[in-house]
């Protein structure tokens, strides 16, 4: 058994997946409760912000209020998961909604075209429980195909 699985029952494992999916449906109230105040991102080099420009819970917040923002009718769903490991919850998800503008830029679809995306978090819970650390991995650029977007520009690594 790994350390999470004794941390946590298997329920409240699944639970705070479901409040992480929860917050990705727009229910941001209680965000303060499974974030830490601090969070470390790792996210693709394509079509993401730099992850140093979102340090904190409130920035996270504020950087899905801006993807939700893009769509209508969003919806996050458990495709498989969660597993645990060593500190860590890792599932995966699928996301529907319907393109409403914005991003990604210079998108040929109409507004209103269906979007589905799949994709991977792993997230590393903190002493307390609270998420600490998320990577993100992702089917971006199948929303980039669907949406008749161009390819965005490679996010070039910060210099050392």
């Amino acid at each position: 058994m790994n350390k999470l699985d004794v941390a946590r029952p298997p329920q409240a494992t699944a639970d705070l997946w479901e409040q992480w999916l929860g917050i990705w449906n727009g229910h941001y109230d209680n965000a303060s409760q499974i974030v830490a105040d601090d969070v470390t991102l790792h996210l693709p080099r394509y079509g993401m912000p730099d992850p140093a420009s979102i340090p904190d819970r409130a920035r996270l917040i504020a950087w899905i209020d801006a993807f939700r923002s893009s769509y209508t009718d969003v919806s996050f769903r458990t495709v498989l998961g969660p597993f645990t490991d060593d500190g860590h919850l890792i599932g995966r998800w699928r996301f529907t909604g319907h393109w409403r503008s914005g991003r990604p830029e210079g998108t040929t679809a109409a507004p209103g075209t269906p979007v589905e995306q799949h994709g991977v978090d792993i997230l590393r819970l903190d002493a307390a429980g609270r998420i600490a650390e998320y990577w993100l991995s992702d089917d971006l650029l199948d929303v980039y195909v669907q949406l008749g977007a161009p390819l965005p520009a490679l996010r070039t690594a910060p210099a050392e």
